[in-house]
């Protein structure tokens, strides 16, 4: 077997280990990133709440992000640039958004009427947060 013939079986031996590596890597880096995330952006839970509502707000508020990150995060921004026409929410969009929701108006968008009442209200309290003037 010549040279030329071990590197042919060498990248076919190599190259799905490689492709293996490489996707562990990214995925773990995108979980890495959201705690990052969650870290940097977490509210302080006001003095006043109990220790079981802190606890609470704080899982809500940290699914929401993952929520966000998700499903809204690629064409609405705040992790990243946002889609020219869609909307990066400022204060007045997300509350036109939010009422628009409250009214059972899901016609507006079609990944928030895929989404559980749940999952928007923890995504909703995410963006109140970070929308806060």
């Amino acid at each position: 077997m010549g040279y030329t013939d071990k590197m042919k079986a060498m990248c076919k031996f190599y190259f799905p280990v490689f492709l293996i590596i490489l996707v562990a890597t990214s995925c773990v880096s995108e979980a890495v990133q959201t705690k990052r995330d969650i870290e940097r952006l977490l509210p302080p839970v006001p003095p006043s709440f109990k220790h079981t509502d802190s606890v609470r707000l704080i899982k809500n508020w940290s699914i929401g992000v993952r929520l966000y990150k998700k499903s809204c995060a690629s064409c609405h921004g705040i992790f990243g640039k946002s889609k020219d026409t869609i909307p990066n929410f400022s204060k007045v969009q997300f509350d036109n958004y939010k009422t628009n929701f409250l009214a059972g108006d899901t016609a507006n968008h079609a990944v928030m009427a895929k989404m559980t009442e749940e999952e928007l209200q923890n995504i909703f309290l995410f963006l109140i947060d970070l929308k806060r003037e």
